[in-house]
């Protein structure tokens, strides 16, 4: 029996690129989590940056697009809550569930690893 691949789609909502890094890295050190080609096709999304206006409205139309709902990882701190921004993240959106945050600035990558799998577990469809 094969073990399934989890296909991850990431969404940059204008993060410095630092949580984006550290994603790409521990993913490529991982067997059983792989890109997909589009949110579309993923079991997970992750989203990092603090959720600038129009990548609010882009992650909404998105969402309310995507019929199966995939689960919401936000990232590292900014995309949390928009930490030290201020204001922003996925807890600013109404309607938007985050499954997992993953704090940290940027989060360790045993953590995102461990994250994606939870999730995916837990949503395993």
């Amino acid at each position: 029996m094969t073990k399934r691949i989890i296909q991850v789609y990431r969404l940059n909502t204008g993060s410095c690129g630092g949580c984006d890094l550290e994603m790409i890295a521990a993913i490529s050190e991982t067997a059983d989590i792989a890109w997909a080609t589009s949110p579309h096709e993923a079991d997970v999304l992750l989203i990092t940056g603090p959720l600038t206006h129009s990548a609010k409205t882009a992650l909404v139309a998105l969402m309310q697009e995507l019929a199966h709902q995939p689960p919401l990882l936000a990232i590292g701190r900014c995309a949390i809550d928009g930490h030290p921004f201020g204001r922003g993240g996925l807890t600013s959106v109404a309607g938007l569930t985050m499954q997992v945050s993953v704090d940290g600035c940027p989060p360790e990558h045993a953590r995102i690893i461990e994250s994606i799998r939870n999730v995916a577990r837990n949503d395993d469809r």
